[in-house]
């Protein structure tokens, strides 16, 4: 995404003083532009972050000084030298926001390229097992791994940046401090105010700096969970060749904590879908998903229970494989629900035994 400069960026960048000084600027006020974009189905892409009003006149050192030679002035040529200080950190920290805004962008578009030509390719039909599209999906799985270890940069970062106020606030209490000193002038004070505007220009970029990493993070660590269900959903789909349709994920309530505790299941309540595993590799999973999704449709806010139930019949030893098996089975469906993109706390596992039936059932019930 293209940087975008307000005209009184582009006159404060003129007027910077020295290259190094303009090409530090510049840096600061790239910073806080970087690109920034989403994924497929995580939300809108952001705009470039716009910088508040007085960060374009933001230089990499304090403010040119009056030298007084009083005793007041070694206390101002002092504190001049840590706003310097405080200003590299604050470029540096901008400079590796910006990278890693860079990186994830460039990361976030190549994992976008890989999924929409893996859904294209299911939508049309494939073979079950499409090496090829198992391949690019495990590619997009590592862009995720690279996106995980950018967001741990910038939590990281975070810490620094929060450092950066922190001293920035002890220095613009020094600065006030230093106004009650005995021994001045008053080319000391007007010294003195130049370190405090100039202080209170810092404090704004490093405020500026420190919400837009945190909104990042924020942002990022909800898009990533929200693509893993989605990348899950997709590898499904290329197992079986075909494609289910939109994740789960998808059609969840935004606020599932809201939902009542879940009542025990009742003998007279009808089951959301039955799967009767009476032989092996029963295909299972389309239906299951068509059932789920349109009872999400319906209602957002609902979980499921999947109830394992065995035949009970013969042997207390062949009651208890029956059982085992029957907790096994739902736990398999279990896990295709999270793959297709259902959040795990939405399911809930129980086992039971009923004498009329022949053979291992899984009953979907909602809650």
């Amino acid at each position: 995404m293209p940087e975008r400069r307000s005209p009184d960026a582009g006159r404060a960048l003129a007027c910077a003083g020295t290259p190094r000084a303009r090409a530090l600027l510049a840096l600061v006020l790239a910073g806080t532009l970087g690109a920034c974009q989403s994924f497929p189905g995580m939300g809108p892409q952001l705009p470039p972050a716009p910088l508040p009003a007085d960060a374009s006149t933001l230089s990499p050192t304090a403010p040119r000084l009056v030298p007084t030679g009083t005793v007041v002035d070694g206390r101002v040529q002092q504190l001049a030298g840590e706003l310097t200080s405080l200003k590299g950190g604050v470029i540096d920290n901008a400079q590796e926001f910006r990278v890693i805004r860079s990186a994830m962008a460039d990361q976030t578009a190549r994992y976008q390229a890989l999924v929409a030509n893996i859904t294209a390719r299911l939508q049309v039909g494939t073979t079950p097992g499409n090496p090829e599209l198992l391949s690019q999906a495990s590619e997009a799985q590592g862009l995720l791994g690279q996106l995980d270890q950018n967001l741990a940069r910038l939590s990281a970062l975070s810490p620094r940046v929060a450092a950066n106020a922190s001293n920035a606030g002890f220095l613009q209490s020094s600065i006030r401090s230093a106004f009650r000193l005995s021994g001045g002038v008053d080319q000391d004070h007007r010294n003195l105010d130049l370190l405090e505007d100039d202080t209170s220009r810092t404090i704004v970029t490093i405020d500026r700096l420190l919400n837009e990493i945190t909104d990042d993070i924020g942002r990022q660590s909800s898009a990533l969970a929200s693509e893993r269900r989605t990348l899950g959903s997709l590898v499904l789909a290329i197992n079986s060749g075909r494609m289910f349709g939109a994740p789960l994920s998808q059609r969840i309530a935004t606020s599932p904590a809201l939902r009542p505790p879940p009542a025990p299941v009742s003998a007279t309540q009808r089951p959301l879908v039955s799967i009767r595993f009476d032989r092996p590799d029963v295909a299972y999973r389309q239906p299951l998903y068509e059932a789920v999704s349109s009872a999400l449709d319906r209602n957002p806010g609902i979980s499921f229970e999947l109830v394992g139930i065995a035949p009970a019949r013969g042997e207390p030893a062949d009651q208890a494989r029956a059982a085992s098996e029957a907790r096994r089975q739902a736990e398999g469906v279990a896990r295709a629900l999270v793959e297709m993109g259902l959040p795990s706390e939405r399911v809930t596992l129980s086992a039971a035994t009923r004498r009329d039936i022949p053979a291992t059932e899984v009953q979907v019930f909602i809650r």
